[in-house]
């Protein structure tokens, strides 16, 4: 029997009601599970593209390169590629529980190890960077128990009028991590002329390991259970496949090969384009902390956009036509960056298009992975949003080294880099990220058609349950 005291709706004698008076229920601490997902989501972000925008920087503090830079962000994509499945299997397999506060506590271990990177009388100069790139793996380990939960919360906690919701504002908080490092990084570290940068660092690292210990906390001693007493819904009450045959199934239904591959590079670009931007911005005269600027708007507008795709997907259930929409005004808007931001003190213009490439582009993200559980379903929720994630992550690793292979070397009077890094151009690189996004907008557009199974399965379920019968089982075609 459900707790009444974490029951929605208590009448005035303390009893719990429910969408159904025999079956569902809504449990208010969902709430607290989705602000703490949210937070580790926000955190992991955060510590994920730290030194992106501040690559100039970071470069001349560890003894480097932007090149070696740009890696440490790689190794997220890395991570995620090689024990993705490992981490839908634990979500699976174990529970909700287990799979949020394993990636808690490893996300809290990594920001710690990357603290102590910062500090050279702890750490000899010439490990930093390694001890970092330890940090940063660690990390990078507990993004894929994060990000693959947000879905299988949203399903077992949530109706399904509420789903894409809670989908949305789970997966926004990754965006939200972003921009504010991208805001933070170039705020803390913006030494003088000639400054030691360790303290500038020690702080930086040291911001970023407070909401990764608050999460870990909190995950261990306010999510107590997996799922619900009681279910929310008629698709959460109905028992997902096993790990292994969900698989089989998922990679059987051929909407998903394509879903998988075309938002798992929407996901690519996005990702790609938020790593390099201080690098494709700085030489033609843009500084770092306008760079770091133009991240946060584009992930603010990503926000509000996902915000507007969330109430509209949940409202009208048209989930495809929502996608290709956004996925097709996201790349008009991807050329259009690419061509003013060769162009130096076009700062207006550069916001704008960078923001409406967030405002599509991230728009799309939690719709794509709502529709990944929809045609696979009874597949499992972790299971249909990691392998879309960790297409992004391969894809991701691919088109930023094929872009810094095609960035060439280049001077100007106009750069706003820092005067120990090599600067490059990026424009055939920009070429080559906008001819491969068009080319898979198109293959979306053109080829995906969705068979919506979860709506349809808890649409037959009503009707039974109006009838008077029992639901019965949703096999998998």
């Amino acid at each position: 029997m459900p707790d009444p005291g974490n029951s929605e709706g208590d009448n005035q004698n303390g009893m719990s009601t429910s969408l159904d008076p025999r079956t569902f229920h809504l449990y208010a601490r969902r709430w607290w599970i989705l602000f703490i997902l949210g937070l580790l989501q926000f955190s992991n972000a955060m510590i994920w593209l730290s030194y992106a925008p501040i690559a100039d920087y970071t470069a001349t503090f560890y003894h480097s390169t932007t090149d070696m830079v740009n890696y440490l962000s790689l190794v997220y994509m890395v991570a995620s590629a090689l024990f993705g499945v490992m981490s839908a299997f634990v979500l699976d397999y174990m529970g909700l529980r287990a799979g949020i506060i394993v990636g808690a506590w490893l996300n809290v271990v990594g920001a710690g190890i990357k603290l102590l990177s910062a500090f050279p009388d702890v750490v000899p100069s010439n490990t930093q960077l390694t001890v970092a790139f330890i940090g940063q793996s660690v990390s990078a380990l507990a993004q894929p128990y994060i990000m693959f939960a947000t879905t299988k919360l949203a399903a077992l906690w949530f109706p399904e009028e509420h789903r894409a919701l809670a989908n949305t504002i789970g997966s926004m908080a990754n965006p939200l991590g972003i921009m504010v490092g991208s805001l933070l990084a170039p705020a803390i570290v913006n030494p003088s002329p000639g400054a030691k940068l360790d303290g500038y660092f020690q702080t930086l690292l040291g911001v970023h390991c407070g909401p990764a210990l608050l999460a870990a906390i909190l995950s261990v001693f306010v999510i107590t259970s997996s799922k619900p007493p009681t279910p929310p819904s008629a698709s959460a009450e109905t028992e997902s496949m096993p790990f292994k045959d969900g698989i089989v199934a998922m990679f059987k239904t051929k909407s998903y090969w394509l879903l998988m591959i075309c938002c798992g590079a929407g996901v690519a670009l996005f990702t790609v384009l938020t790593t390099i931007l201080q690098q494709i911005l700085c030489p033609h005269g843009y500084s770092d902390t306008y760079a770091g600027t133009c991240g946060a708007v584009m992930i603010a507008a990503g926000i509000v956009g996902a915000a507007i795709t969330g109430v509209l997907a949940d409202k009208t259930k048209k989930f495809e036509e929502i996608a290709k929409t956004f996925y097709a005004f996201a790349i008009v808007s991807s050329v259009l960056f690419a061509i003013v931001a060769r162009y130096p003190n076009q700062h207006a213009l550069v916001m704008v298009t960078v923001g409406a490439f967030g405002f599509f582009g991230f728009g799309l993200y939690p719709i794509c992975l709502e529709l990944g559980v929809e045609v696979t379903y009874p597949v499992a929720e972790a299971t249909s949003t990691a392998f879309i994630i960790m297409s992004g992550q391969v894809q991701g690793i691919a088109y930023l080294v094929i872009m810094q292979a095609l960035a060439v070397d280049f001077s100007t009077p106009n750069s706003a880099c820092s005067p120990s890094v090599q600067v490059q151009d990026f424009t055939n690189a920009l070429l080559f990220f906008n001819c491969m996004a068009f080319v898979i907008c198109v293959s979306l557009i053109i080829f995906f058609n969705a068979n919506y199974k979860r709506m349809r399965a808890e649409q037959a379920s009503e009707a039974q349950r109006i009838l008077g019968f029992q639901p019965t089982p949703v096999s998998s075609s």
